[in-house]
């Protein structure tokens, strides 16, 4: 089953933050797409790039508004009427198969309701990034006590440049978030399999410890190695020890 990725939110930024954001997740994935009834300058973004771009996304409207543009209606694979927009598509993303990410588009404005749509899809345990701040993560430090409007929101994003991760746990990271972090490195993925690999090669070249090396006479050297260098040592300590 492909990867669903599920707008929430009406929050508005810069035209080209939005689309380079959903151009890095690029047209694998699903889209669901909200209709409150009326349109932001994020959610306009929005539907101009999935209509612009021949994305499959569906509409999951509010019940009681004005009807969704049939200009935007017939571009999608399904219309649903529901009274809780936000809850009916993070509930989606939940319960599929392979389960959805969700992309808030924050309103600075109302930002005790931006704090509670991306508290809910945290609750679900779905990603959540902000798609009004180049799919940053949003973390919600709420110590299961506090009230959502006393919720912190981590606006910057964690330091995942150097973070280093093993190729299985790259696999199942998100699309989006994997090419990030290959392009954080000076990497051009076009998909996110060019991104593991990309990631998985630039891995090798990461100081895994250090080597020291004990002489007769007491002196200690001591350097750095990584995979390669240390790949290198151990065949030569292999072939050393056959010639004995």
């Amino acid at each position: 089953m492909r990867e669903a990725y599920g707008v929430i939110g009406s929050g508005s930024a810069s035209r080209k933050v939005i689309e380079a954001s959903l151009n890095d997740i690029g047209l694998e994935p699903m889209f669901i797409v909200p209709w409150y009834g009326k349109v932001t300058d994020g959610l306009e973004a929005v539907y101009d790039w999935v209509i612009d771009n021949d994305a499959s996304f569906s509409i999951v409207a509010k019940d009681g508004v004005k009807a969704v543009p049939k200009a935007l209606a017939s571009k999608a694979t399904s219309v649903t009427v529901v009274d809780d927009v936000d809850a009916q598509i993070l509930s989606t993303l939940k319960n599929r198969e392979v389960e959805g990410m969700a992309l808030v588009l924050w309103d600075q404005e109302k930002e005790t309701y931006s704090v509670g749509v991306a508290s809910q899809a945290i609750d679900l345990r779905l990603p959540t990034l902000e798609l009004t701040n180049g799919l940053v993560p949003i973390i919600l430090d709420d110590d299961s006590a506090k009230e959502e409007s006393e919720l912190v929101v981590e606006d910057e994003m964690p330091d995942i440049g150097d973070t280093q991760y093993e190729r299985e746990t790259l696999e199942m990271m998100p699309a989006a978030l994997v090419k990030r972090m290959a392009k954080d490195k000076g990497f051009d993925p076009k998909s996110k399999e060019d991104a593991v690999n990309m990631l998985s090669a630039s891995d090798k070249e990461v100081t895994i410890g250090s080597i020291i090396v004990l002489l007769s006479d007491g002196t200690e050297i001591g350097f750095n190695a990584n995979h390669a260098l240390l790949k290198k040592i151990m065949d030569l300590v292999v072939e050393s020890q056959k010639q004995w």
